[in-house]
C-alpha cells in the first residue's frame, strides 16, 4: 500500500490487445525455457455455466413427458394400423438437450472465450436449475417467464423448473456429449481458436439454492456492497445461516475440479460464490490427492481469483461471523485480484486488522526492461547471501518496457505462514466490438425514430438498471425531482426514463416506493399531455435496450455501490453514431475512477446530482464531444478481451518470478531412512516452536508431545547421532521440559546461548562481544513505544526486540518501517549489528548471533557426519538453512568450511584452519514446515509439526501415538 493515488489501470496494461498476447507468449516461452512444464490450458471456475440446459426428452428414469396431445377433430384421428400403408422412415431419435447462451455476465463469458486465441480453455460451472421446453403463450405452462433480450424467447419460470434428482444419469452424460459439441453463435471465435471444453457440476438443489439464494444473495452479496444483512431481510436474519451450503457447494466445485486438472494448468476461479475454492483445491494438491499435482512427486498448477464484486472495508467485513474462512479461503490462490486499486487496498487491511496476517512486497517475473527501482526488505529468511551483515531481499519495481525483456513486477503480498498470495487490480470492460455491432442491428433505427417522434421537443434522460437496494433508482428519482424542483426551466422539456429490471430477488417493499415516488413526481410536475418519469419494469430486449441509450441526451448511472456497471459503457458506444451525449456516474462505482471525463457525483447528495444533471443537459457540443471522445476511447481499449488476456499475463508472472515461492518438493520418506541407515556419523538440527510443537496462543502451552518426547530419546540414545535444539526459547524453558535429555545439545536466544551434549555448562556468545549497542537501541526503542499505543520492548541477553502484536496493525507496521530505517541508517553502519524484521516484531542482535552461525560451529566441530537434517518453520530458521547451503548447484564434489564467527570470536586465542567436510549433497536435508509454496531455502517439506515427529519415529523403527496427522494449509 504505497499510495492512496494508485492510477486504476496497472502501468503496462494500457497497451493494445496483441501487446499482451505477445506478453504471454513470451512469459510462456521463457517459462518453457527455464524448463517450466506448462499444459497450455486455462480452466475457469464459474458458479454458473455459460449455458442454459433445457431436456427436451428423458429416459424413462427421468422425468416422464406427457402423453400426446389428443386430436380436436376427426379428420385429425390417424388411420388404423390395420390399414395398408407403406413403410415408413422412422424419424431420427430427437436430441435431449437444448443449449442456450445464459443471459447475464456477457462481458466475463467474452472475456473468458477471447483467450481461446492462445490457450485451450475449460468452463466448469453448475448446470444451474434444469428447464423443462417452455410451453407456447396458449399453452399450459407458467406465464411469468422472463424474457431472453438477445433472442426474445421466454424463458422458463420456476415452475418450469425440474428437481437435480430427478435426471438420470443417462441424461447427465447425454449432456456432456453435448455440451462438448456446443458453439455459441454469439461469440464469434476465429477460426484458429483453441477448443473451449464445457465441465457441468451437479448439486443436490438444496445445496445449490442453500448455496446461492442462501449465503451469496443474502449475506456476502450485501456485506460486499456495505449492507448488511438486517439491512436486506427480516430483523431476525442470520449472517451464518446457510454457510454449511457454502462449504459444501465449494467443496464441490473443488472436487470436481481435481478430477480434470493436469500439471502447469493455470486456474481461474471466478466472484465471490466460490471464495473457498483456493483453498480447498491447494489442500487437495498438497495431499497428493490429485494425480500429477502436489504430493510428493507431483507437479503444481497456479491459481488466481477474480472478484468482480467490491470488496468492503475491513470494519464492514469484521462483521461477518465466518471471516477467517473467507479470507483463509481466498489466501490459498496465488494471486487475488479486484476491479479497483481501493478494492485490493480493502482487502489487504482486512487480512492485517482481522487475521493478524502481514503485507510483504512481492516481485514477480514480467516482460519489461525496467531498471530496478524498489526498496530493500530485510527480514529473518531473506535470500541474500554474505556473513556478518544484514541480509536483504532486493525488490524491483518493473514499469513499462519492450517486448520481450526481462524484469519483475511488484504486487503486494499477504504472507499466510510462508505462503504469499499476491494481490492486485485489474478492470474489467465490455467487449466493444460485439456492442458496436449490436448497436447496428436492423431493428434499433425503427425504434430510435419512434423515440425521436415521440420526444421531439424534450431532452431524454436515461437510467437501466436492476431494482435492487444498492443501484440508487430511489435517490436517482429524488434528485430528478430535485432537478425539476432547482432548475424549473427544465420543467415539460425534459423526461426521465427509467427502465428497472428484475432483480434476483424480489423486494416488494422497494418496489412500493419507487411506484410511490414516480407517482408523486408525476402527480407534482406532469399534467394530462406530459409525464416526466417513465417508469418500466421489465426486461428490454437489445433492439429497445440499444435504441434507448442511442436516443438519451443525458445518461445517469448513479448506484449507492457497484462493481463495474457494463451499461455507462454501452452507453458510450451507443453514442458513438448518435448525439456523443455525456453521462452522470456514481462516485461509488469501481468504473468511475476508469471514466474520469464523466460527470461524477455522490449520489446521496441530490443537489450535487440534479446540478451534474442540469450541466449534462446545457453543456456545449464542444464539450460533449471532447468529453466523449476521451470516454470512448478507454472503453474500446480496455475490453472485456484485454482483461482477460492481462489476467492470464498476470497469472503467468507468479510462476518462478523473483521472490515467488517456489514449490519446495515433499521430503521422500524412504530415501531418508535409506541415507540415515547408510550414514556413520549422523547430525540433527531442530527449531521447537512450530517445529517439534505446533503453534499457541500462549507460549508456556507449547509442551512436547509424547511421540516427540519418544522420538528425541531414541535419537539420542544411538551414539551415531547428535542432536541439538536450536531455538529462541530461553535457557530455563528448554531445561525445563528437555534438560533430562542429557545427550540432548541445546541453542537458546536464537544463538546467543548454547549448551553441548553431556555437558550441564552454557556458553554466552554475548560475553566476548561489545554489548555497548543496546542501550542506543533501547533508546530509539522507546522513542517508539511512546508512540505506538500497545507496543513494547522485550530485553534479552542477547538481542532486544520491540513487540508491536497489540498495537492498530497497519499504524504498527508503519512505526516498524521507520524504525527499522532509522536504525539501518543510522546505528547499524556504526555497530557489528543487525536488524530483523519479524512476526509483529523488530529485533537487533550482534552479528554473530543466529541459529546460522550455531549450525556453523556445530558443524565445523563435527566435520566427520554424514548425513544432516535439519527442520525449521519461520524466518528465523532460514539462517540454518542458509548455513546448510554447502555446495554449489549440481556439485558433486566435497565441502570445505572456513571457520565461523561463532568460533573465531568466542577463543580468539588459537589459530583456526579449514576444515574438510564428510557430507555429501544427497545427503543434507533441510526442511522446512508449512506449504510447499512456502518462500524458503530448505530443500524438502513437511506439512505440520506432527509430520516432522512422524519422520523421525520411523527413522528409529517405531510409529506415532498421537492423533491422526493433520495437515493445514
Amino acid at each position: 500500500m504505497d499510495t492512496f493515488a494508485e492510477p486504476y489501470t496497472r502501468a503496462g496494461d494500457d497497451i493494445s490487445l496483441d501487446a499482451v498476447r505477445d506478453h504471454v507468449r513470451a512469459l510462456e516461452a521463457r517459462h518453457k525455457a527455464n524448463g517450466v512444464q506448462l499444459s497450455g490450458r486455462i480452466i475457469h471456475v464459474c458458479h454458473y455455466l455459460p449455458v442454459t440446459c433445457t431436456i427436451t426428452s428423458t429416459t424413462r428414469d427421468g422425468v416422464l413427458s406427457p402423453p400426446p396431445t389428443p386430436p380436436r377433430i376427426l379428420a385429425d384421428v390417424p388411420p388404423s394400423p390395420s390399414d395398408e400403408l407403406p413403410p415408413l422412415t422412422l424419424p431420427a431419435q430427437p436430441e435431449r438437450w437444448k443449449l442456450t447462451p445464459r443471459y447475464g455476465h456477457s462481458a466475463m463469458t467474452s472475456g473468458i472465450r477471447s483467450l481461446s486465441v492462445t490457450h485451450e480453455q475449460v468452463i466448469l460451472g453448475w448446470t444451474g436449475d434444469i428447464l423443462s421446453p417452455a410451453a407456447p403463450p396458449d399453452g399450459n405452462s407458467s406465464p411469468d417467464g422472463d424474457v431472453n433480450p438477445s433472442t426474445g424467447e421466454r424463458v422458463p419460470s420456476v415452475r418450469d423448473r425440474i428437481p437435480s434428482a430427478r435426471i438420470s444419469q443417462e441424461d447427465k452424460d447425454a449432456l456432456d456429449v453435448e455440451l462438448a459439441q456446443y458453439t455459441d453463435k454469439n461469440g464469434l471465435e476465429p477460426e484458429t481458436s483453441k477448443p473451449i471444453t464445457y465441465l457441468p457440476l451437479w448439486m443436490e438443489d438444496n445445496v445449490a439454492h442453500g448455496h446461492y439464494d442462501g449465503y451469496c444473495k443474502q449475506t456476502l452479496w450485501p456485506l460486499f456492497h456495505y449492507l448488511l444483512w438486517q439491512d436486506v431481510a427480516t430483523e431476525h436474519a442470520s449472517a451464518d445461516a446457510n454457510y454449511e451450503y457454502y462449504e459444501q457447494a465449494n467443496q464441490a466445485f473443488a472436487t470436481r475440479l481435481t478430477s480434470v486438472l493436469k500439471p502447469g494448468d493455470l486456474v481461474w476461479v471466478h466472484d465471490y460464490h466460490l471464495l473457498l475454492v483456493p483453498r480447498m483445491l491447494r489442500i487437495a494438491m498438497h495431499s497428493g490427492a490429485i494425480s500429477g499435482v502436489g504430493g510428493e512427486n507431483g507437479g503444481d498448477v497456479t491459481i488466481g481469483l477474480f472478484v468482480h464484486t467490491p470488496f468492503p472495508s475491513s470494519e464492514v467485513f469484521r462483521c461477518l461471523p465466518r471471516r477467517k474462512e473467507i479470507l483463509d479461503g481466498m489466501l490459498g490462490a496465488n494471486l487475488i485480484c479486484f476491479q479497483t486499486y481501493s478494492y485490493t487496498r480493502h482487502f489487504t487491511s482486512t487480512c492485517v486488522r482481522v487475521c493478524g496476517y502481514e503485507t510483504t512486497s512481492k516481485g514477480a517475473m514480467a516482460t519489461s526492461t525496467s531498471a530496478s527501482r524498489g526498496a530493500s526488505v530485510v527480514s529473518r529468511g531473506a535470500t541474500g547471501t554474505g556473513t556478518g551483515q544484514a541480509r536483504g531481499t532486493s525488490l524491483t519495481r518493473g514499469g513499462k518496457g519492450t517486448k520481450g525483456g526481462a524484469g519483475v513486477e511488484k504486487y503486494v503480498g499477504i504472507d499466510v505462514q510462508g505462503h504469499v498470495a499476491a494481490v492486485t487490480h485489474c478492470p474489467v470492460g465490455v467487449d466493444a466490438e460485439r456492442v458496436a455491432r449490436d448497436t447496428l442491428r436492423a431493428g434499433i433505427q425503427p425504434k430510435l425514430e419512434a423515440l425521436r417522434a415521440l420526444y421531439a421537443d424534450k431532452k431524454i434522460i436515461v437510467g437501466r438498471d436492476k431494482l435492487d437496494v444498492v443501484k440508487g433508482v430511489l435517490q436517482k428519482l429524488r434528485a430528478f425531482e430535485k432537478l425539476l424542483h432547482d432548475f424549473p426551466e427544465w420543467q415539460r422539456k425534459v423526461v426521465l426514463i427509467q427502465v428497472t429490471s428484475p432483480a434476483l430477488t424480489d423486494s416488494p417493499k422497494l418496489e412500493r416506493q419507487v411506484s410511490e415516488l414516480v407517482a408523486h413526481i408525476n402527480g407534482e410536475y406532469g399534467s394530462l399531455d406530459f409525464i416526466p418519469v417513465h417508469h418500466y419494469h421489465q426486461t428490454l430486449r437489445k433492439d429497445e435496450f440499444y435504441a434507448l441509450l442511442s436516443a438519451a441526451d443525458l445518461g445517469v448511472i448513479t448506484p449507492l455501490r457497484d462493481g463495474m456497471n457494463t451499461t455507462s459503457m454501452e452507453f458510450v458506444i451507443a453514442q458513438e453514431r448518435t448525439k456523443r451525449s455525456p453521462l452522470v456516474l456514481s462516485e461509488f462505482m469501481g468504473i468511475s475512477q476508469h471514466m474520469a471525463d464523466a460527470l461524477q457525483v455522490n449520489p446521496w447528495d441530490l443537489g450535487d446530482v440534479a446540478a451534474a444533471m442540469n450541466r449534462g443537459l446545457v453543456m456545449s457540443e464542444e464539450e460533449k464531444a471532447s468529453r466523449h471522445a476521451s470516454l470512448h476511447s478507454v472503453v474500446t481499449t480496455h475490453t472485456s478481451h484485454t482483461w482477460a488476456a492481462v489476467l492470464a499475463k498476470m497469472l503467468l508472472s507468479q510462476i518462478n518470478g523473483q521472490n515467488t515461492a517456489r514449490q519446495t518438493p515433499y521430503i521422500p520418506r524412504d530415501r531418508l531412512k535409506e541415507v540415515y541407515d547408510n550414514a556413520g556419523k549422523r547430525l540433527f538440527l531442530f527449531d521447537y516452536d512450530g517445529t517439534l510443537t505446533p503453534i499457541v496462543k500462549m507460549p508456556s502451552m507449547a509442551l512436547p508431545s509424547p511421540d516427540a518426547l519418544t522420538a528425541l530419546a531414541k535419537l539420542t540414545s544411538d551414539p551415531n547421532n547428535i542432536v541439538y535444539i536450536v531455538s529462541g526459547r530461553d535457557q530455563a524453558f528448554l531445561e525445563e521440559h528437555l534438560g533430562h535429555f542429557s545427550r540432548l545439545g541445546m541453542s537458546a536466544e536464537h544463538g546467543g546461548f548454547i549448551r553441548s551434549p553431556d555437558s550441564a555448562t552454557w556458553m554466552n556468545f554475548t560475553a566476548s562481544l561489545d554489548m555497548g549497542w543496546m542501550e542506543e537501541v533501547a533508546e530509539i526503542f522507546r522513542y517508539y513505544t511512546e508512540r505506538t499505543t500497545g507496543s513494547h520492548i522485550e530485553m534479552k541477553k542477547s538481542s532486544i526486540t520491540w513487540h508491536y502484536r497489540s498495537s492498530d496493525p497497519e499504524w504498527g507496521q508503519f512505526q516498524c518501517r521507520q524504525c527499522q530505517d532509522l536504525l539501518e541508517n543510522n546505528v547499524v553502519p556504526k555497530r557489528p549489528i543487525e536488524v530483523l524484521v519479524g512476526k509483529k516484531n523488530l529485533e537487533v542482535r550482534p552479528i554473530a548471533v543466529n541459529k546460522g552461525e550455531i549450525v556453523k560451529r556445530i558443524l565445523y566441530q563435527n566435520p566427520g557426519v554424514e548425513f544432516i537434517f535439519c527442520a525449521g518453520d519461520d524466518k528465523t530458521d532460514e539462517d540454518m538453512f542458509r548455513a546448510l547451503l554447502l555446495f554449489p548447484p549440481s556439485s558433486t564434489s566435497k565441502a570445505t568450511m572456513e571457520p565461523p564467527l561463532s568460533v573465531t570470536l568466542v577463543d580468539n586465542t588459537r589459530e583456526y584452519v579449514d576444515v574438510d567436510l564428510a557430507v555429501s549433497p544427497e545427503a543434507v536435508f533441510t526442511t522446512a514446515v508449512g506449504h510447499s509454496s512456502k518462500r524458503t531455502l530448505a530443500s524438502w517439506h513437511v506439512t505440520t509439526p506432527e509430520e516432522v515427529v512422524e519422520h523421525m519415529l520411523f527413522l528409529v523403527g517405531e510409529t506415532p501415538q498421537g492423533d491422526e496427522l493433520k495437515g493445514y494449509l
